[in-house]
């Protein structure tokens, strides 16, 4: 049971050859990931980056003896900046292709050559969105652009799914190996406002992010798969405007934990102190900021030992007057007037059940999935199943993964 990981290529998702990694770190999140190994300076801190020795694509016999040294031009070739890509998988008793199943895909980016290394930035789906833009090709032009793309009658993942679509099929040039799953999807919304003038603002993983965030705006994700034989191609995975959560079609992954023992190992419990009063701004400027006030004060001058006030500010520029304004408040206010905890652990994706197999192996859940969590004899929680969301997983090389679960009502 362990990782592999393929070099393929970025624009048709063709495994060009597998390579070895042996040490690495990720983390996935509902909508993005990252993944690093040798830490290299090349900007952001936020940014993966994979480093791999440059005997990595030499050739070797089963003694391990050196066979041929790949020359400059093999190399530039085999690592043209923004022609490939790294699939990771995992692989486990029982898995239904050899190669594992896909957890990760993302382009290489600008490489940093060195004496012994290459080190690229690794660009996931939604970062290779944020270099796209909602513009049809040919309708940016010298002088003035006046076009317009827009959609009616769609549903959120459909609008989404149209976005990437254009993004990806509707640019000359533009090929890259995911599936646009919803296109035209029939729902009550729309988007009438991508106009090319506003060029800035039209960056589709902005406007993915923005229609994820929404009210009522579902979780969204792309997922690798093996397409066939030698092809990774990857899903843009969304909830449907019924139902925002992704894989609510999966049984909720079923964790316990108990004094020394339990799938879910190391649990820890973070506490939010509860907030009273929300001041909240909108649209304007100097005296004439749109303002609203959201407050539950009956914690604090009500109760037989209350806690101290807390007061948070929240701002919104696009809430033109307090009839919008207002109910964000509120909601603001009732998402944090009482005490919010978050669970997290880790758990073994190499444990196994009574028969031998895995229980729970990398590619059988994902954030954003429901999950149980059976807690007993802990000295503060009441024993009991408390429901809740994957929300972030992350890890290294070994089988050991760290799990972050959605925030909840705190039981007292």
């Amino acid at each position: 049971m362990s990782w592999r990981h393929w070099l393929t290529d970025a624009r048709t998702g063709m495994i060009v050859r597998p390579i070895d990694i042996p040490s690495f770190a990720w983390t996935m999140s509902i909508g993005d990931f990252g993944f690093t190994t040798t830490a290299k300076n090349l900007g952001e801190a936020d940014v993966s980056n994979l480093t791999l020795p440059w005997s990595q694509f030499d050739e070797y016999d089963d003694a391990g003896v050196l066979v041929h040294r790949a020359t400059p031009a093999e190399l530039n070739h085999m690592l043209g900046m923004g022609r490939r890509a790294l699939c990771s998988s995992w692989v486990y008793e029982g898995v239904a292709d050899l190669r594992g199943t896909p957890i990760l895909w993302g382009a290489l980016g600008d490489r940093e050559d060195s004496w012994l290394d290459v080190t690229f930035p690794l660009y996931s789906p939604m970062t290779l969105m944020g270099s796209r833009y909602a513009i049809r090709d040919g309708a940016f032009q010298d002088g003035r652009s006046t076009d317009t793309v827009s959609w009616t009658g769609l549903s959120l993942r459909g609008l989404a799914s149209n976005l990437i679509d254009l993004a990806v099929n509707g640019k000359n040039g533009g090929a890259l190996p995911f599936d646009c799953t919803y296109i035209n999807e029939p729902g009550s919304h729309q988007r009438t406002d991508y106009k090319a003038w506003n060029v800035q603002n039209l960056d589709v993983k902005s406007l993915l992010t923005n229609i994820a965030n929404v009210q009522g705006g579902p979780d969204m994700t792309f997922r690798p798969y093996w397409s066939d034989g030698s092809h990774v191609r990857v899903r843009h995975l969304a909830g449907s405007d019924a139902d925002i959560y992704l894989d609510t079609d999966h049984a909720p992954l079923a964790l316990n934990s108990f004094p020394g023992g339990g799938s879910l190992e190391e649990l820890k419990i973070s506490y939010a102190t509860p907030i009273q009063r929300v001041y909240a701004t909108g649209a304007g400027t100097d005296e004439s900021v749109v303002t609203a006030i959201a407050e539950d004060l009956s914690q604090v001058t009500g109760s037989v030992d209350p806690p101290i006030l807390r007061e948070t500010a929240y701002s919104d520029t696009d809430a033109a007057n307090v009839a919008d304004l207002k109910p964000k408040a509120l909601s603001v206010l009732d998402a944090n007037k009482h005490t919010m905890m978050q669970l997290t652990g880790s758990i073994d994706v190499n444990d196994t059940d009574t028969a031998g197999r895995p229980m729970h192996p990398l590619g059988s859940f994902w954030p954003g999935q429901a999950c149980e969590i059976s807690v007993t004899g802990h000295r503060t929680l009441p024993d009991g199943t408390y429901t809740t969301r994957l929300m972030e997983m992350s890890g290294d090389q070994s089988s050991k993964v760290a799990l972050k679960f959605d925030v909840m009502d705190a039981p007292f």
